[in-house]
């Protein structure tokens, strides 16, 4: 049976390609280790593959976020919400005065600690994982495993939310984003994906309001294929966007 966590093989592939080219849009140096075994999960990334620009997509979503992530300087606290088997903690310099915490339902996590082991990787001591998954009251529950693990409530933080969007509804989006605003307090910010018809983009700036933030800046990724891509992006590539929504 094909899992959500089985997408994320998907994405390590596209994210280990990109060290091959000679213009890359960023380097992943560990993203070759998360090769899927299971007959299914190597039938979903070939289908997820497939996909029309799927590849292009996830190469302008992660630079973006890697930018989103650059521009800050002094970041204290990151929460990766959904982490799959993304290694921003690992690959990227920036990070190494930050407190990271990745989040995950507890298998999918004990796969990615498994892939690290198997190529020979320890994780810094400033990077935590923490399960969740994400139903009934989950809220308080992560908050408190957060606070365990040395998350400073309220002190500001920058929060990753790649691909998670298009899995869940409106009430749960809505959920997630004021529980990043009560959990990171003032000077929070969130980079994520979206994408119609997800969110109405008319209700996208309501959304971030209600949950907390004070401004919300939105691109499409055709723009961004226009910035670090040759030629003209296809019509489709407008649907798949990208936000910082700031506290």
């Amino acid at each position: 049976m094909v899992t959500v966590a089985d997408t994320a093989f998907s994405i390590a592939v596209v994210r280990a390609e990109e060290s091959a080219r000679a213009e890359r849009l960023f380097e992943d140096p560990y993203a070759h280790m998360f090769q899927p075994t299971e007959p299914d999960a190597i039938e979903a990334t070939n289908r997820y593959l497939e996909l029309p620009l799927f590849r292009e997509i996830i190469r302008l979503r992660t630079r973006f976020i890697d930018d989103a992530i650059r521009a800050l300087g002094g970041l204290r606290q990151l929460v990766v919400l959904g982490t799959g088997f993304d290694t921003r903690a690992l690959r990227m310099p920036e990070l190494a005065d930050t407190r990271i915490f990745e989040i995950d339902f507890a298998d999918q996590l004990e796969r990615k600690r498994s892939f690290l082991d198997a190529g020979g990787i320890t994780l810094p001591n400033r990077v935590v994982y923490v399960a969740c998954d994400f139903s009934g009251d989950w809220e308080p529950r992560l908050l408190a495993e957060l606070e365990a693990h040395g998350f400073h409530r309220g002190a500001g933080a920058m929060f990753v939310w790649e691909g998670v969007i298009g899995y869940i509804d409106g009430p749960a989006i809505d959920r997630s984003l004021a529980f990043m605003v009560r959990a990171g307090g003032p000077t929070t910010r969130v980079a994520f994906t979206w994408a119609q018809p997800s969110i109405d983009p008319d209700s996208l700036e309501q959304r971030t309001t209600r949950a907390g933030f004070t401004r919300c800046e939105d691109v499409g990724s055709d723009e961004l294929w226009r910035r670090h891509l040759p030629g003209e992006p296809p019509f489709i590539a407008t649907m798949s966007r990208l936000a910082i929504a700031e506290v």
